[in-house]
């Protein structure tokens, strides 16, 4: 009994692997799951990673000692390395699929893309001052928040950096974050939802509009040479492209008057590659062709490793930060998410002329959310969104990076 209790709840490999199994098992199975016709998808994972985290079953940690001899509890470096695994397989996926059309985007409306996203952002920003300046809460905290409303890792650990950097205690800005993540996700979804509400948007009918037009445009090189490619996938070229996504989002970016410089990060790099990859390999006789359901198999899986581990990450102080003030944190946490998308999203859609799975992209770049992406991908039954997520995340990565900066370094 004693060792069926140390897999459920012990510190073994084996406890975190039935973790992990349990949580994203119990969060798809959820997922598939509609109320009135709508479904949360693979988000639901990362609210079985919090509930089962929660209860007892999180990740094992380990005691070590710090440089003045204090002892502290560290998560296993595995831990980190599923979660950002899960993350680049995402992403890698996703530029694979997207990438044939990335350029032709900017060719047909990518710049207004590429504003709508930057105007989020930008109003993001423009209601963490706000916040800021009404509730009396510290800039570190505040960016903290805006980094998990916005579900940007990235822009959270530069911020840190310079925040530690400054004799500040970056630890607030993880705890803001956690508090506000969860809702960062789950509102991207509720937004997108509720512009598909808002404007009546008949997804069977926007799907055999946009097949029509796909078989139209189909070239005649769609022949049987494609499909054995798609049978035997290039290993060594998407091995090779998953380096180049290392090497790409380690590249420093130095800005003026920021002490720190820019990365995209392993996952922003591995987008990047994928799209590279996708649009130039066979030019370069480096084919990276995979099959749709191999894609899919890649995308999904790596969403699911990374929710799991956030949710498991999250979950043992989600509830006691919720209650020592987080709720206040996930209030602003909400704004901050769901007022600058329902804006971008009405502008979007009703003035810009943006398609609705177009424009579910965008709000999802913009957001740099991977789940939200998913949730579009697997609820509208086709990769449109992928294209104009690609268009628009590694701009949106960077603007986020930069502000989260900016912030700690202006008002902190």
């Amino acid at each position: 009994m004693s060792a069926f209790n140390d897999l459920l709840l012990g510190s073994s490999v084996s406890h975190f692997v039935i973790s992990l199994g349990l949580v994203i098992a119990i969060g798809v199975a959820l997922g598939r799951v509609k109320v009135c016709g709508v479904s949360l998808g693979a988000a639901f994972v990362l609210l079985a990673g919090i509930a089962v985290s929660h209860i007892g079953m999180k990740f094992p940690q380990f005691l070590c000692s710090d440089a003045n001899g204090a002892m502290h509890f560290i998560d296993p470096v595995y831990t980190r390395l599923i979660q950002e695994l899960g993350l680049i397989l995402f992403l890698y996926a996703v530029g694979l699929q997207s990438g044939k059309g990335f350029f032709k985007t900017f060719k047909k409306g990518g710049l207004t893309l590429n504003l709508l996203a930057a105007s989020v952002v930008v109003m993001d920003v423009a209601i963490a001052l706000i916040l800021y300046k009404v509730s009396g809460v510290d800039m570190g905290t505040i960016v903290g928040v805006l980094s998990g409303a916005v579900t940007n890792t990235p822009g959270l650990g530069a911020a840190q950096t310079i925040y530690q950097e400054m004799g500040s205690d970056p630890s607030v800005l993880a705890s803001a974050y956690a508090a506000a993540y969860p809702f960062g996700v789950l509102g991207i979804i509720f937004t997108i939802i509720a512009i598909r509400i808002i404007f009546k948007v008949d997804v069977d009918s926007e799907n055999q509009s946009l097949k029509a037009a796909e078989e139209a445009a189909a070239s005649s090189n769609a022949d049987n040479s494609q499909k054995r490619e798609s049978k035997t996938p290039a290993i060594i070229p998407i091995c090779v492209g998953l380096l180049l996504g290392v090497l790409i989002g380690s590249v420093p970016i130095y800005v003026p008057g920021i002490p720190q410089p820019l990365k995209l990060g392993i996952a922003g790099g591995a987008l990047v590659a994928a799209i590279l990859m996708s649009s130039f390999g066979e030019k370069l006789h480096f084919p990276t062709r995979l099959s749709a359901s191999a894609l899919n198999f890649l995308r999904t899986m790596g969403v699911c490793l990374f929710l799991a581990c956030v949710g498991l990450r999250a979950g043992e102080t989600f509830f006691s930060t919720v209650a020592n003030g987080g709720l206040l944190w996930m209030g602003m946490g909400a704004v901050i998410t769901v007022t600058p998308l329902l804006i971008a999203g009405i502008v979007g859609y009703a003035v810009c002329k943006i398609d609705y799975f177009s424009l579910s992209g965008v709000l999802a770049g913009c957001m740099t959310d991977p789940p939200a992406l998913s949730y579009s991908c697997g609820a509208f039954k086709n990769d449109k969104p992928s294209v104009s997520y690609a268009a628009v995340n590694p701009l949106s990565m960077f603007l986020r990076i930069v502000a989260a900066q900016l912030l700690i370094i202006l008002f902190a």
